[in-house]
C-alpha cells in the first residue's frame, strides 16, 4: 500500500509544473524530439540521484545544512539564467559558430536541471522519510529504479507529444515566438527562484 501511495504522490509531483517540465517544453521547441528526449533521461538520471542520496541518508545531512540548501538554490537559480539567455546569446549564430560545451550536452542540460531542481530534492527527502525500507535491500531497489524510469517515461512522453506531427504546422508557424516565450519562461523561474533564495518571498 505504502508503495501505490508513494508511486501516486511522485507522478503528481513529475506532472506538476517545474523547472524540469520548463526545460523539456524549452529544449523540444528550440532542439527538437531527440534532443528533448535525451533531457529527459537525464532528468530521470538525476532522480535516480535524488532517490540514491535520501535511501543512504546523504539528503538528510544537505537537509539539514542551511549553506548546502542555499548553495543549491542559488546554483539553480543562475543555472536556469543560462539555460534561458542561452537561445537569446546564440540567437544570431548559426550552428557551426555556435560554441559547443559540455552544458549543451542534452542529458546534462537535463541532469543538471534536476538536480539543481529544488523541488526535486525536497520532494524526495520528504517521501523517502516516510518510507520505512529497513534493511530491505530489494524494496530499496524498486524505489530506486521506478521513480527514475517513470519520470524519464513521462518527460519522453511530453517530448513526443510536443513535436508530434500533428503540432507541426502550428510549431513552424509560430516556432521563434514559441521559443522566446519558453526562453523567457525559464528564465522567469530561474529569477524567481533566486528572489525567493535572497528575500524570502513565497
Amino acid at each position: 500500500m505504502m508503495f501505490f501511495s508513494a508511486a501516486l504522490a511522485h507522478l503528481l509531483a513529475v506532472m506538476s509544473p517545474g523547472p524540469d517540465t520548463a526545460i523539456i517544453f524549452h529544449q523540444s521547441f528550440t532542439k527538437g524530439r531527440r534532443a528533448s528526449i535525451f533531457t529527459a533521461l537525464g532528468i530521470g538520471f538525476g532522480i535516480f540521484v535524488h532517490c540514491f542520496f535520501a535511501i543512504s541518508g546523504i539528503s538528510l545531512l544537505i537537509y539539514s545544512s542551511d549553506e548546502a540548501k542555499l548553495f543549491i538554490k542559488i546554483f539553480g537559480g543562475l543555472y536556469l539564467l543560462y539555460i534561458g539567455l542561452g537561445f537569446f546569446i546564440f540567437k544570431s549564430s548559426s550552428d557551426s559558430n555556435e560554441p559547443k560545451s559540455l552544458l549543451q550536452n542534452p542529458f546534462l542540460i537535463g541532469l543538471i536541471t534536476n538536480l539543481l531542481n529544488v523541488k526535486a530534492f525536497l520532494f524526495t527527502v520528504s517521501l523517502f522519510s516516510l518510507i520505512n525500507l529497513g534493511p530491505n535491500f530489494f524494496e530499496a531497489l524498486i524505489y530506486l529504479l521506478y521513480f527514475p524510469i517513470v519520470t524519464a517515461g513521462w518527460f519522453s512522453f511530453v517530448s513526443f507529444a510536443l513535436t508530434h506531427d500533428s503540432f507541426g504546422n502550428v510549431f513552424s508557424k509560430h516556432s521563434n515566438n514559441i521559443q522566446i516565450i519558453s526562453s523567457l519562461f525559464i528564465l522567469g523561474l530561474g529569477i524567481l527562484l533566486l528572489i525567493q533564495t535572497f528575500y524570502g518571498l513565497r
